[in-house]
């Protein structure tokens, strides 16, 4: 069960998050990726961090980040099972309206039921993700 959660992000970084959120077509098989009840939830550092509940949801968040780059990608750089979620280290690279390019690493975990995304929860501080998810030392 733990490898099918794994599988079930990993397909949906490489499937799913690098499309173009502003576009109708990214959205339209987003129920195979993300389940019905899928939340979302920013660090809670980050400025005017919210919880979005619903794909819906999720695609105007979403969509309110592309707007602020002309090009953006998350790549997933490495994956943990930690039983109940899935870990993952996340390099965010985008490019500005004016050219400047920049990155961040920060982790998400993740759940999944009925073999889509239930939820994201991003962190910032990549050994906080694993201490809440279990896998500190």
């Amino acid at each position: 069960m733990s490898q099918e959660r794994v599988d079930v992000v990993r397909a949906t970084f490489r499937d799913a998050l690098n499309r173009d959120p502003r576009l109708d077509e990214t959205w339209r098989d987003a129920s195979e990726f993300y389940h019905e009840d899928f939340e979302y939830r920013e660090d809670s550092s980050w400025p005017g961090a919210g919880t979005y509940r619903g794909i819906e949801a999720f695609r105007k968040v979403a969509s309110g980040y592309a707007e602020a780059f002309d090009e953006m990608r998350l790549e997933a750089e490495e994956i943990f099972d930690a039983g109940d979620c899935v870990v993952v280290f996340v390099r965010f690279w985008a490019r500005g309206h004016s050219g400047t390019e920049a990155e961040m690493r920060q982790a998400g975990i993740f759940t999944v039921r009925d073999g889509k995304l239930a939820s994201w929860q991003v962190v910032f501080d990549r050994d906080e993700a694993l201490e809440a998810a279990g896998l500190s030392e």
